[in-house]
């Protein structure tokens, strides 16, 4: 049978330049946030369907046409084409509508009984945006009827149920021109206000269609991308324009994120539980200790990790090696009243080089993903072996790491098998080295996108087995566990966007947020009277497991344990 399909006119394109050189496109339905990416062909049989050409399909015939045909259908299924004649909203009449979790917007009631709507655009993200340049929170006061529906939109109600609670009593079609100028007011792609879904269960899980906002996704400032040759030591050197806005918003960090006393670490912080968990790994009955710190980021993590090993009884000598004169210099003035002062190291931890120095302790928290990598090329062999060509084979074959599950093309994290090897002689028989970063055991090095400057995720299997074979013993742990984060601790939802939100309307009644992973208890204790009385909606947690909340996902994360043997030389160090 031949039907008449038109493009939905909740059917919205996007496109996503996050890969240098690399553009993607989707479309997806601004109801309910479903999103399909098709194929060239799809491509432009949808342009013409969005420029007002109709299209006859025979559906029983579809499947000749293969992957195009199956996308085609998946178009029908999702609604973003319907029949000709067909109204846009008569297959959501019982579905239920929800603000989602992934748009950060806020409305709030003043003290003249007043309803605004904060917000900021949907249609596009920055990611990486240039210095000072924050995205502009925007502030409007709807119609009485689109306040009413979007502040109905919890999750509990269908829209037929809030068409008969707010549409005028005397509309002669099931949805008057005001509900359907509201709906689509609520939904534009600036806006994507409110989503649509057939059950309430998928609300909680914050990646679930109708918890999306799909939009335009694009890099505001890619350092790279006028530079392309220079180092990610020449990003630290050069690229790093203020510590808070590096960590704030272009690369929020776990430390950065639980710099405050903190439900998930028992009251503590994230240096001063780290201490804690480094403290009782080892120097049983030793009270003075030489560390050192490569990367130390703003200082926070130096200042809080220094104060509660003070409260034990600790004696440090501590240092910090760091590239960037930008973060060393917000090191320096945040540890300034810290004695015995903080020594500050100016150098490039891949070439590590300290001749006589000898420490302790030695800690990279969230660091090594900075460190290069190297590229292998796997080859096929005559006798259906296998060898290995590009700048990290020489690694793959000096630490004979097991790359049996590699695929052709893989990287391996070579400037942390460098720096292994370079530490090594600076550490005392009995120290620990700590590795802090996210990645896996298993899973091989890949590169993050968003970010300003490039950066590598760690295989935490290959850089056991390195550190094995130059004679560190070595324990893997999650970051969780090492800390004991218990990861179904509730936590506010949202990432940097939302603080922006809640900070535009705490602001107007004299109450800053930081930038920060907050736990429900927390944000309550800080924030709950003032949100309470501004009837301040959504604010909504979830459990950190979750993964939607301020800063990078903890589960995402692992510590690598290292203890230099007290009576055992490596047999390959300084090779």
């Amino acid at each position: 049978m031949i039907r008449t399909y038109k493009l939905s006119p909740f059917a919205t394109f996007v496109e996503s330049q996050l890969i240098p050189a690399v553009t993607q496109t989707a479309v997806f339905h601004r109801l309910t946030g479903a999103l399909i990416e098709p194929d060239s062909s799809l491509r432009q049989f949808l342009q013409a369907l969005k420029n007002g050409v109709p299209l006859s399909l025979d559906l029983e015939h579809l499947a000749q046409f293969g992957e195009s045909g199956h996308q085609v259908r998946k178009l029908i299924e999702l609604a973003l084409l319907i029949p000709e004649h067909c109204d846009p909203l008569a297959s959501f009449v019982d579905h239920y509508v929800n603000q989602p979790l992934q748009n950060p917007a806020l409305s709030y009631q003043n003290e003249k009984g007043e309803f605004s709507v904060v917000s900021m655009s949907m249609a596009e993200q920055l990611h990486s945006p240039e210095f000072g340049k924050l995205p502009t929170v925007n502030e409007e006061k709807f119609s009485a009827l689109a306040t009413n529906i979007l502040r109905a939109a919890d999750g509990t109600k269908t829209l037929r149920q809030i068409c008969a609670a707010y549409q005028s009593e005397s509309a002669a079609h099931q949805y008057d021109r005001e509900f359907r100028e509201a709906i689509e007011f609520l939904t534009k792609p600036e806006r994507q206000l409110i989503k649509f879904a057939p059950a309430i269960e998928g609300f909680a899980n914050p990646f679930y269609p109708a918890n999306l906002v799909p939009r335009n996704l694009y890099h505001g400032s890619r350092w790279t991308a006028s530079k392309t040759a220079k180092s990610i030591g020449d990003f630290h050197v050069e690229g790093i324009d203020d510590a808070a806005w590096e960590f704030d918003i272009i690369e929020p960090t776990v430390n950065h994120g639980l710099r405050f006393p903190s439900q998930l670490l028992a009251g503590l912080n994230y240096g001063m539980r780290f201490c804690d968990a480094v403290l009782a790994d080892g120097f049983p009955g030793k009270t003075s200790i030489e560390v050192l710190e490569i990367g130390g980021g703003t200082g926070s993590f130096a200042r809080s990790f220094i104060q509660r090993a003070r409260a034990q009884g600790k004696s440090f000598t501590y240092q910090i090696m760091d590239l960037s004169p930008t973060l060393s210099e917000n090191q320096r003035r945040l540890l300034s009243d810290i004695d015995p002062p903080v020594g500050h190291i100016n150098q490039d931890a891949v070439r590590f080089d300290l001749p006589g120095r000898k420490f302790d302790l030695v800690v990279l928290n969230e660091v090594i993903a900075d460190f290069p990598v190297a590229a292998v090329e796997r080859q096929q062999t005559n006798d259906m072996g296998a060898q290995f060509k590009g700048a990290g084979a020489t690694f793959v074959e000096k630490y004979a790491l097991v790359v049996d599950d590699a695929p052709d093309r893989f990287c391996v994290n070579s400037g942390v098998f460098e720096f292994l090897e370079r530490v090594w002689p600076c550490l005392d028989p009995g120290a620990l080295l700590i590795l802090s970063e996210y990645g896996s055991e298993s899973r091989y090095p890949v590169e993050s996108f968003h970010l300003n400057h490039s950066e590598f995720s760690i295989h935490f299997g290959h850089v056991s087995q390195c550190a094995r074979k130059i004679g560190f013993d070595c324990r893997l742990r999650t970051l969780t566990e090492f800390l004991g984060i218990d990861d179904r601790v509730r936590v506010l939802c949202g990432r940097e966007e939302h603080i922006l939100c809640l900070n535009y309307v705490f602001e107007k009644y004299s109450q800053t947020m930081p930038f920060a992973l907050y736990s429900e208890v927390d944000f309550k204790a800080q924030f709950g009277e003032l949100a309470s009385r501004l009837k301040l909606q959504p604010v909504r947690f979830q459990p950190l497991g979750s993964n939607f909340h301020y800063g990078p996902n903890l589960g995402d994360f692992f510590v690598l344990v290292l203890k230099k043997p007290a009576n055992e030389e490596s047999i390959t160090a300084g090779m």
